[in-house]
């Protein structure tokens, strides 16, 4: 069997492949072996010859943004040899804000924000992807999740037919995140939730039947897209500040949406 790398646990026999894994072939007696192995994947990561290479003479490889922990969920780290064990290492860079759940660390990488005991046994399991719904979440953002308030309102989420949708973040009673689409309250029947879908802001009692609010605005109008603010700036003043319409067969004019 051909020698791949020096052993980096015993430093006397050499790495040679077989069925399962990478053994090291160092074997004098019964009290006299090492039983060091470097298996054929871990977290869903093929180990090949380059891999082992870097593991075994620099005892670490580099980041790896593919690895998958047993509930299929992507994470980043590297590979390192601990006490001859092939284990995780996340950057180290953290959060400031503690893990809700426990109070330990929540480490940063380019897929999660994950507790640090997440792959201590699972002592704690708070895991938050970074990507939701099409929008990466920031680090600021995340302190925000953790600190049990709601990010601020947008409307870039895509939904799985890949529609825009309007929602804000916040972590439930089991600290996974969730969506919440209220924008405000309607400011017409005073009692529906105003959301955002790709075409309208639009009241959620449009279809009570005992109220039908068909409180609608387009995101749209006259060729100026109505944000977040100017629909605010309608609800809470009665009308947005000044800006620029151009419609598409009449010439370009100032006014506001009220």
């Amino acid at each position: 069997m051909e020698n791949i790398a020096k052993c980096p646990v015993c430093n006397q026999g050499n790495l040679i492949e077989g069925a399962k894994g990478y053994m090291c072939n160092h074997f004098k007696s019964i009290d006299d072996k090492c039983s060091f192995t470097i298996f054929k994947t871990y977290f869903g990561k093929e180990m090949t010859w380059k891999i082992v290479e870097q593991l075994a003479d620099q005892k670490e490889t580099d980041f790896f943004d593919d690895l998958i922990n047993k509930e299929n969920k992507p994470f980043s780290a590297k590979l390192v040899i601990d006490d001859g064990i092939i284990k995780p290492h996340f950057q180290d860079k953290s959060l400031d804000t503690p893990c809700p759940k426990c109070g330990k660390q929540v480490r940063i990488s380019h897929k999660t924000f994950i507790c640090e005991d997440f792959f201590n046994n699972k002592e704690c399991d708070l895991y938050i992807n970074r990507n939701v719904a099409g929008v990466l979440l920031s680090e600021n953002e995340a302190e925000v999740l953790l600190n049990g308030s709601s990010t601020d309102y947008r409307i870039d989420f895509l939904s799985n037919s890949q529609k825009t949708f309007g929602a804000k973040l916040f972590l439930d009673d089991s600290f996974q995140v969730k969506f919440d689409f209220e924008l405000t309250k309607c400011p017409k029947c005073k009692t529906g939730s105003i959301s955002v879908n790709p075409w309208a802001y639009g009241c959620s009692n449009y279809k009570n039947d005992q109220i039908r609010c068909e409180f609608t605005v387009w995101r749209e109008i006259s060729g100026k897209k109505i944000s977040l603010k100017d629909f605010l700036d309608l609800c809470q003043k009665g009308k947005s500040d000044k800006t620029q319409f151009k419609p598409k067969n009449s010439d370009e004019y100032t006014g506001s949406i009220s």
